[in-house]
């Protein structure tokens, strides 16, 4: 006999919550869990077992994958980072001034 019916809460991870959340069972074959719907966002998806949530690997910028071909080692040595450029120099800020035209009228009648 199977140890899950359908409706039944059981642990897997939420792609959409991105956490490991409670389920309900919603749909199975046989014995065997196929799809289950998250509690907290009502979210349907297919039984993962509870794996999922890994982190994606780091892929080497250009420049490292540049230097570890040249340098013949492997990727991970090339720590060498290229120098940052120089920041441009602002220019001080300057106060404004109101253009007055020939039509303008002062503020402050007198």
């Amino acid at each position: 006999m199977s140890d899950h019916r359908l409706g039944d809460i059981i642990d897997d991870h939420c792609s959409r919550c991105h956490m490991l959340t409670n389920h309900s069972v919603a749909a199975m074959v046989g014995e065997e869990v196929k799809k289950v719907r998250c509690r907290t966002c009502n979210h349907e998806h297919d039984y993962r077992h509870g794996k999922g949530g890994q982190k994606k690997k780091a892929k080497l910028s250009a420049y490292e994958q540049v230097l570890a071909s040249i340098l013949g080692g492997k990727p991970g040595e090339a720590a060498v980072k290229p120098p940052e450029p120089a920041r441009p120099v602002k220019a001080p800020v300057r106060p404004r001034t109101r253009a007055l035209s020939p039509h303008s009228r002062p503020l402050h009648p007198r």
